[in-house]
């Protein structure tokens, strides 16, 4: 998956380690005396702070989409996942230590309003909690009657209390400082904070060298939930290389820090994010170059769009999303060199699966799968020299008004003008070794409705339109009428180098009968007994249905020298 996309999985993590191990819960407060960055001892990887988590945490428990999603097969999934196991070990282990259960009655008795989690240790979840709290409510807390059974300590004239589970050597330790509560699973952690709070000079996060650069660069104004990463750090760790789904760790690698804010505007969910590569790109020209031509292309977006995607783009990298979105029934593994199947006398192998798509009622066609079929198209993309794609998809029903397909349009901005015939011609080149012998049904025919555009006259879909420096590419006309008659709108006022939609209100029910049909095949008839849900129409489609509600999520990235800026926005339908 894109890492322009991928912080947002982060935020989510946080929050389900704030709820599963009970680790930050808040009340309404007045503001504190001063940023609890200030009292988090330096050395963190992690560090998530909410202005309110205890309203969060309330919307969130009250929300029929979390009603839903416990019940959903999504939550089942993931509830057997070993990450969700190993956070509930820790949870039990964390319980253990602290002789009290780690429960909601708990969370609502540590509750405060402003608050911090610092995470040091993503393997051990080794964290410091700070919040900022009456201490008359936690007087009344489990773990405060139970403070006997813990060892005291003092540091800085000041109380704290430490207990740890023999068996899993857990750590609990927590102290009342004024109206703060500091709880913590190591012991020097929590005497950090005590000294920090005491006024001590010591060093905290607020002055470690990453933390301050992700600050300069983050929104003056925080969000309701903000996060802060020391990506230096937290992408080389052996947990974050297991759990990162993208697997792009190479990439995530190359920054430095991270922040991202999360903004709850009515009906709109606002993410800023902001990502420090660690080496700057000092060719600024080409920077707002490309920017400029993805911008162009945003006005083209129709209005009924599945999903889009713009971004900056090359010979190479047009012609390898040509292939995968237009071209690829002819290319790859599908494609086979032999007419039928071969006996091998040695092992009495008659073949392999790809070879019952084989025909052997017809002529051979040279069916090459190397690069001299699309060299022609390769040159003709070069000398355009594309600068920035736009991919736009929707499912919708064939003619047949049952099976569903999911067409795709592709425009393709140049620095020059397009040579429509020479165009034609490799298109033509690049399919016929996997569609005929003899090129028929591969003539291109004028088409004067729907915007205008040119297709092949045979069963297989291909259109095509240039409009000076815009190539159009589709396999559906339909669809690629819908763009070219799009009235353009007004592009954003500033350049975006990096654009994507997903409408969800589009989509979901066609996702639902495309993925009803996908899993039917892997349907054991007559299974008896509990099996694992489907992952595509009951784990993902669950997921899909608890948040129903969310009409469509966007995001747009802006590039400068020296930092990454993203905007995701997540519109609800109520």
């Amino acid at each position: 998956m894109n890492t322009r996309r991928k912080l947002s999985a982060i935020v989510v993590l946080g929050l389900c380690a704030f709820a599963v191990l009970g680790w930050g819960l808040y009340q309404r407060q007045t503001s504190p005396a001063r940023p609890l960055g200030q009292m988090v001892p330096e050395g963190a990887l992690v560090y998530i702070e909410s202005k309110d988590f205890a309203g969060l945490l309330q919307d969130w428990n009250s929300s029929p989409e979390k009603a839903q999603w416990i019940k959903s097969d999504n939550y089942s999934v993931f509830s057997n996942s070993r990450l969700f196991l190993r956070l509930s070990k820790a949870s039990d282990e964390f319980a253990a230590a602290a002789g009290v259960p780690a429960d909601m009655g708990f969370m609502n008795r540590a509750a405060g309003k402003e608050s911090a989690i610092a995470i040091y240790d993503i393997g051990e979840l080794q964290f410091l909690y700070v919040t900022h709290l009456s201490s008359e409510s936690f007087l009344q807390s489990m773990l405060w009657q139970s403070r006997n059974k813990f060892q005291s300590r003092t540091v800085a004239g000041a109380q704290f209390f430490t207990r740890s589970d023999p068996e899993s050597s857990r750590v609990v330790a927590f102290a009342v400082a004024g109206d703060y509560l500091i709880l913590g699973t190591r012991e020097d952690l929590v005497a950090g904070a005590l000294e920090l709070y005491s006024g001590s000079k010591g060093h905290n996060l607020t002055q470690e060298g990453w933390y301050t650069q992700a600050m300069a660069a983050a929104p003056p104004a925080s969000g309701d939930l903000r996060m802060v990463l020391h990506m230096e750090k937290v992408a080389v760790t052996p947990h974050f290389r297991t759990y990162w789904l993208p697997q792009n760790i190479t990439q995530m690698q190359g920054y430095s820090a991270a922040v991202s804010d999360l903004y709850r505007e009515g009906a709109v969910y606002r993410e800023e994010r902001v990502l420090l590569p660690k080496k700057q790109n000092d060719d600024e020209a080409a920077i707002t170059q490309s920017a400029q031509a993805v911008t162009a292309l945003l006005p083209l977006v129709p209005q009924d769009f599945g999903f889009y995607q713009a971004r900056s783009t090359d010979a190479k990298g047009s012609l390898a999303v040509l292939q995968e979105k237009i071209l690829a029934p002819h290319f790859g593994a599908a494609a086979t060199e032999k007419l039928a199947p071969q006996v091998q006398l040695t092992s009495g192998e008659t073949g392999s699966g790809s070879d019952l798509e084989t025909r052997i009622d017809v002529e051979q066609t040279p069916r090459v799968t190397n690069e001299s079929t699309t060299a022609g198209l390769q040159k003709q993309l070069e000398s355009a020299s594309p600068q920035a794609l736009l991919v736009v998809q929707g499912a919708r029903k064939n003619k047949d008004g049952v099976l569903l397909s999911i067409p795709t349009v592709m425009v393709i901005a140049a620095n020059a003008n397009w040579d429509v015939t020479a165009m034609q011609k490799t298109i033509q080149d690049a399919i016929a070794p996997g569609l005929t012998a003899s090129h028929l049904g591969l003539q291109w025919r004028e088409v004067k409705d729907g915007g205008g555009y040119f297709e092949l006259e045979g069963l297989y879909q291909v259109q095509m339109a240039a409009r000076g420096k815009l190539l159009y590419v589709a396999n559906n006309a339909d669809a690629l009428s819908a763009v070219l008659l799009t009235k353009a709108g007004v592009a954003p006022a500033q350049p975006v180098s990096y654009a994507a939609g997903f409408s969800h209100t589009r989509e979901r029910q066609n996702f639902y009968a495309f993925s009803s049909l996908a899993d039917r095949s892997s349907t054991t008839a007559g299974t008896s007994g509990a099996r694992e849900p489907q992952f595509f129409s009951e784990n993902i489609g669950s997921f899909s249905r608890t948040f129903a509600w969310l009409d469509s999520e966007e995001i747009v990235t802006r590039e400068t020298k020296d930092r990454i800026q993203q905007t995701v926005t997540y519109r609800w339908s109520r």
